[in-house]
Formats: structure tokens, C-alpha cells, sequence
């Protein structure tokens, strides 16, 4: 949709209650590609199928070389210009290099298209996407793709949105939540690790636009699960649990992005569960949120860190706890991005 660059859950309802034909309920939006509006009328979710690498298998069907996962559709606003560069991060799990392949992905995948685009057709869509104003939230954030400064965050009006900024400066102080959110959520998109992402031990490095934040785990929208065979090459074979296993499957093909995973000869099985992170800039108007839109609201997004992944893993080495009150000034702080 051209107000929020991607679909929800409203948007299905009123395309289900227009005219019949609509495009968007064809191949991958139907429940199982064939028929039926159940799974996108509740999730706005679409199916992806993709393929396996040759290090993995299913251990229950091991002659299977593609599984079909249920994802929200990542929003185009800021994201083409924004995202692009040496580590381009297209897609939520990484697996388009750039805006002509993720299109041309697209066109394959979602369109059915009997018919190929031209080299210049594809360079056309990524040049729209790349400079079109309609494709930035801000003017600000345009000029910052054309070499422009970065934008600020904005300063707030109120106190709540002014305590709730604080929870998204890219410097911390130790042994408090200040700073938690811009671990993952810093840089120019508000989608990279900052340097306290590194000093907090998130196993993540400077620049970093992936992490596990435990939404594949929590499962809500109760997704078939795969049980996975990780083979590393070198005799480390791993099983893994999971609806959808994000890089995982695509880290030997991008492996370019993991040049700032603070660890070496990674084993492919302990990236599942990782996801690229969002930009934050106009979330307000793209619910629902993570990768397979478990969440409907930026209070269910704040409640799940705080209930989920911050009572699990330390942040600066202490266990981070939000109160009420935090949660409800880092909920109006995000609506003024």
C-alpha cells in the first residue's frame, strides 16, 4: 500500500470487501496457494517457499528441498535507499543482494509471471525505489540517501516520549536500561548494532542488521514447525527446531553480511532464528510487526523484548527489567519516528 509500503491487516479487510479479482489474493497470499483467505485475513502474511541449502535437510523428509514459511511483507518506505550500499540487506532473511534481484524475486515468485524482465526493466524498478519521494517517511530521510546528514531522533514534546528517547541513544549507561533499544536499532535506518551492541554481549558487531529476538521461539501465530539437519562440512551436524529459521538458510549465500558477526567458521545452525532488523522510522503505520506479524501492536512489540528477550539474555551484563511505565514511553517515543 502506497501509505504504509507493505499490507495489513486493515488493508486485507477492506481489498476482501471490494470488488472481486483483486490481484492480491492469488498464489502465495492463499492459505495453501491454492485457496482461502484464513491465514492473510488474520496475519497478513504470505507464503514464501524457499529452497534448502545443500547443508541442510528435514530429518522427517530428507528428499525435500524447499519448506514454505508464513512471513509478514517487510515495508518498502526508506528501506530501497536506505539498505543498499556493499552490505545491501534485502528481504527479511537476507537473501536478495539487491533491489533487482529481491524484484525480480518478486516477479517470479509472487506475480507467477510467464514473462521474463529485461535487465533495464529491473534497473527501472531499483532506480524507482532508490530516489522516488514517495518512498522515504521523511525529507530528511531522503536527503540522508542522496549523502545528506543523518537524521536526528526527535526530541519529544511530552515526557513520556522524552524518558522514552532515552531507551534509543546509541550510548548506555552501565547497569541501566538507557540505551537498550539502540543496541540493534541505531545508524541512519535505526536498523544497525551500535558500538554498545558490541560492549553489551549481543554476539553481534558494528554495523550488524540481523539478530535473534526470539519471535520464531515464541511462535505465536502457531506456524508448522521443521525439525532441520545443520550439516557445517566439517563433521558438526546439529538438529534445530523451528517454523521458519530465517539466515540460517541463506548465510552461506550472503555470507558477506556476517563479516561483522563477532565470531569465526560460525556454525550455519546458530543463526537460527535471526532475522534482518526493521527500520523504526514510521513504524506507527506498519503493524503488525516482526517477520511473521505476531504482533499486532507497538505495545505487544515493546511487551515481547521485555517479557521474552530481555528476561533471557543479559544486556551489559545485568538482566534488564521495563517497567510499566517504561513500556509506555518507549511505545510514544516510537510513534513520533
Amino acid at each position: 500500500m502506497l501509505e504504509t509500503g507493505t499490507v495489513t491487516i486493515a488493508a486485507v479487510a477492506a481489498r476482501l470487501a471490494g470488488p472481486p479479482g483483486d490481484a492480491l489474493f492469488l498464489h502465495d497470499a492463499l492459505d495453501n496457494g491454492v485457496a482461502g483467505t484464513t491465514r492473510i485475513s488474520a496475519h497478513a502474511t504470505i507464503r514464501v517457499e524457499l529452497d534448502l541449502p545443500p547443508y541442510v535437510t528435514l530429518v522427517n523428509d530428507p528428499t525435500r528441498r524447499t519448506i514454505v514459511v508464513n512471513r509478514g511483507i517487510p515495508t518498502t518506505i526508506n528501506t530501497p535507499a536506505l539498505d543498499g550500499g556493499p552490505l545491501a540487506a534485502f528481504m527479511y532473511d537476507l537473501r536478495n543482494n539487491d533491489l533487482k534481484e529481491q524484484a525480480l524475486g518478486a516477479i517470479r515468485g509472487h506475480a507467477k509471471s510467464t514473462v521474463e524482465p529485461t535487465a533495464k526493466e529491473l534497473e527501472a524498478l531499483a532506480l524507482f525505489e532508490e530516489q522516488d519521494s514517495r518512498f522515504f517517511s521523511s525529507a530528511a530521510l531522503r536527503a540522508n540517501a542522496a549523502g545528506g546528514a543523518r537524521p536526528e531522533l526527535p526530541a519529544g514534546s511530552t515526557e513520556s516520549e522524552r524518558r522514552g528517547r532515552l531507551f534509543f541513544l546509541e550510548t548506555g549507561v552501565g547497569g541501566t536500561a538507557q540505551g537498550i533499544c539502540g543496541q540493534c536499532h541505531g545508524g541512519a535506518n535505526l536498523n544497525q548494532v551500535t558500538l554498545l551492541g558490541t560492549a553489551g554481549g549481543s554476539g553481534l558487531a558494528l554495523g550488524s542488521k540481523f539478530a535473534n529476538v526470539l519471535v520464531s521461539e515464541a511462535n505465536l501465530n502457531d506456524d508448522p514447525r521443521y525439525i532441520f539437519r545443520v550439516d557445517n562440512g566439517a563433521g558438526d551436524v546439529r538438529q534445530v527446531i523451528s517454523p521458519d529459521p530465517g539466515i540460517m538458510l541463506t548465510e552461506r549465500k550472503n555470507s558477506r553480511h556476517l563479516n561483522n558477526f563477532v565470531a569465526s567458521n560460525i556454525h550455519p545452525a546458530t543463526l537460527v532464528g535471526m532475522f534482518k532488523t526493521p527500520s523504526l522510522w514510521g513504524v506507527e503505520n506498519t503493524p503488525p510487526y516482526f517477520h511473521d506479524n505476531s504482533a499486532s501492536t507497538l505495545r505487544d512489540v515493546v511487551d515481547h523484548y521485555a517479557d521474552r528477550l530481555f528476561k533471557q539474555f543479559p544486556f551489559g551484563g545485568v538482566f534488564v527489567t521495563l517497567t510499566e511505565q517504561d513500556r509506555e514511553d518507549i511505545v510514544a517515543f516510537l510513534k513520533l519516528l
